[in-house]
Formats: structure tokens, C-alpha cells, sequence
């Protein structure tokens, strides 16, 4: 326990329960500082939205991305997905693809309040480059404008996410398994040798 003799002798002692009770706290405490953010269909009331498996998180070279375009319009026809590399997702055009649109059942609510049944196009790739990769979807219908080099695009949304090297992670566990062992030290030691 914590008294005026610990201050004394230099020497703070804290029960087994206490300090493991303590380390898990600290342990949860660092896990949750970590920032996870996923982007909702929040534009699908103006008709279009993006958005991704991944959207807002870091993940690793070699990590399937799964983008999700999404429509009310009833003219789309087709997405056209324009992945951009690194090193600020504005980058060379690494895959461009064009899918045709269905649909599953599902509604989405327009702004003005009407409903109408959810069009979607998917697009799966695998990023293999470190940085910033951003990921633009083409709403094209029969008549629509030229707009990106593209002809019949209505609409553009956009998308992006981030690649990091395994580092990071491989930096956690170290220090993760560092405490761990820290931990375990100072649970199976009898006494704390006070300072002098």
C-alpha cells in the first residue's frame, strides 16, 4: 500500500491484483487511442455514394480493398471505378474498371424524402504500393456528359485509404510482449527493494 513510510523508504508496494488490474487499464486505455473511422452512406440522399471496406484505417500492402458505389438514380447504367496510386491518392491511374449496376432489394431515402431502390457496382483490388491510394466512381447513364476523359458521367464521388509498412504493427507487438514480460517479472517478485 501507499503510505508516508513508502515516502520515507523510497518504496511504493501495490498488490499482485491491483498492479495487473492496473496494466490491463493502461493496456485497454493504449488500444483504444488507436483512431478506427468508417465512412457511412451519408451523401446517398444526393443520389451517389462511396464507400469502402477500409475507408479511413491503415492497412498492409497485399490487403484486399472492396469499394461500394451506391445510387438512387434510376438512369446509372454502370460505375466506373479510377484507382489512383500514392503518394497523395491523386497519383498515376493504376486500374480503372466499369461495372454495371444492380440491385438487391435494398432502399435509400433521397433528401427530399422520396424512396427509391439502392443501384450498386463493386470493385475489389489489391493496393501493393505504400501511401495514400484514392478511389474516384463515375456515375455514367446512356446520355449523360464527357467529364474525366470519361463520356456519360453524371456524377464523381470519391474515396480514400492508406497503406503502411508492417513496421508499425510488428512495433506494437514488441512493446505489447515488453510488458507482458515486465508484468511477470514484478507479479512473481516476493518484495520491491526499496531505494536507498
Amino acid at each position: 500500500m501507499f503510505d508516508a513510510e513508502c515516502l520515507i523508504n523510497g518504496a511504493v508496494h501495490v498488490s499482485k491484483p491491483i498492479f495487473a488490474i492496473m496494466l490491463v487499464l493502461v493496456s485497454v486505455g493504449l488500444l483504444l487511442s488507436i483512431n478506427t473511422v468508417y465512412a457511412p452512406w451519408t451523401t446517398l440522399g444526393t443520389g451517389y455514394a462511396i464507400t469502402s471496406n477500409v475507408h479511413g484505417i491503415d492497412i498492409l500492402p497485399g490487403t484486399p480493398v472492396t469499394i461500394t458505389a451506391g445510387t438512387l438514380d434510376s438512369n446509372v447504367v454502370k460505375i466506373t471505378f479510377r484507382w489512383h496510386e500514392p503518394p497523395d491518392g491523386n497519383g498515376p491511374v493504376r486500374w480503372e474498371v466499369t461495372k454495371f449496376v444492380y440491385t438487391n432489394g435494398t432502399q435509400g431515402q433521397w433528401n427530399d424524402g422520396t424512396w427509391a431502390d439502392i443501384r450498386y457496382a463493386n470493385d475489389t483490388q489489391t493496393p501493393d504500393i505504400i501511401g495514400d491510394w484514392g478511389v474516384q466512381a463515375f456515375f455514367r447513364d446512356s446520355t449523360g456528359k464527357d467529364r474525366a476523359g470519361l463520356a456519360n458521367v453524371i456524377s464523381i464521388k470519391a474515396t480514400s485509404f492508406n497503406t503502411v509498412p508492417e513496421v508499425p504493427f510488428g512495433t506494437i507487438a514488441i512493446l505489447v510482449s515488453m510488458f507482458g514480460a515486465l508484468s511477470v517479472f514484478i507479479i512473481k517478485k516476493k518484495t520491491f527493494v526499496p531505494k536507498r
